[in-house]
């Protein structure tokens, strides 16, 4: 990662030339692939100063003893926040994704209520493109919330994101090893300090609509019922209840958010945003809070209060495009 963070900065000016050039020859005044190529090169050096920072942070708690004291977890926070907000900044400057919250999302965000810190909360979060992943973090830290999140072991290949989440609380689980996922979610909730929001995407991986039929599919004959109960979803895919449950369970007072946004849907990559950049539309995000007491305690009414919920987002968010496309 330093090595190629090395390399774009070294070639920036050949590399922001050949894009610029590309651009103009194909009618693209706006410069997107130049834009895409300089969040890159942010990202890679956000990454780098995680990196160099992060041994740095190990000395500092006692040479790793004490990496899970209130002092480590600040520094480390601190990091991370500076890397979010740096990227979102950019986000917003290079392609045009900024954040606007509604301020009955922002009720169902909040962290404090008449000056006193809330209890704990799980987060259901949707997930459609890469760059919502970092999302749900950069909305709850930018309100005063300790986060931790359940991330696909792949994340592990960016090691900054290893590093600095890692050492945070949160935990990369195995994308096919259910026992050995369900056992670090519950593992995260240890010593979690008070307020801190869980973070976990239900739908294990990226939406797309051939994932969503071949993981209906699939639903459908290992469980006839419960494929047919979810059979109407559109925008999300079949909720995975292993994690969710594991968290409901570790967790017996936390109230559940379900955070749901708009405007990243049509980029699920990189590519998908140079026909598209700088965006026009924000990204909006949406927030329901739903009290611990309203959910069901037994596994099996869970399971069907986790899929309620979810063919509840899929209506709204169908609802929401109707209104948008004027139907």
């Amino acid at each position: 990662m330093l090595a190629v963070t090395a390399a774009g900065l070294l070639a920036f000016p050949l590399l922001a030339i050949v894009a610029i050039v590309g651009d103009l020859v194909r009618g693209r005044l706006r410069l997107p692939t130049l834009r895409v190529y300089l969040f890159a090169l942010q990202y890679l050096i956000n990454d780098s100063v995680e990196i160099v920072l992060a041994p740095i942070l190990w000395i500092a708690a006692g040479f790793g003893r004490r990496l899970t004291s209130a002092g480590s977890i600040a520094r480390h926070e601190r990091l991370q926040w500076w890397s979010l907000e740096m990227l979102q900044r950019r986000a917003d400057r290079l392609l045009g994704l900024r954040i606007e919250i509604d301020e009955e999302s922002e009720v169902a965000l909040a962290a404090v209520s008449g000056g006193t810190p809330q209890d704990s909360v799980i987060v259901l979060s949707r997930h459609v493109s890469l760059f919502d992943a970092s999302l749900p973090s950069l909305v709850l830290q930018q309100d005063g919330r300790h986060v931790r999140g359940v991330v696909m072991a792949e994340m592990l290949a960016d090691p900054g994101f290893d590093l600095i989440y890692g050492r945070l609380g949160s935990v990369f689980i195995p994308r096919d090893d259910g026992p050995s996922a369900i056992a670090q979610v519950r593992q995260m909730t240890s010593g979690a300090p008070h307020g801190t929001a869980f973070v976990i995407f239900p739908e294990g991986r990226l939406f797309s609509e051939s994932v969503r039929d071949r993981g209906l599919a699939r639903l459908v004959e290992k469980d006839p019922d419960r494929g047919a109960r979810l059979a109407p979803l559109r925008n999300l895919l079949a909720p995975r209840p292993g994690g969710v449950l594991a968290l409901l369970d570790a967790l017996p007072e936390a109230d559940v958010v379900v955070f749901d946004h708009s405007g990243l849907e049509e980029f699920a990559g990189v590519a998908d945003l140079l026909d598209a950049v700088p965006v026009r539309e924000p990204v909006r995000i949406y927030a329901r809070r739903i009290a611990r007491a309203s959910i069901p305690t037994e596994p099996a009414a869970l399971i069907g209060w986790l899929d309620d919920t979810w063919l509840d987002l899929d209506r709204l968010i169908s609802a929401r495009g109707e209104r948008a496309s004027g139907h």
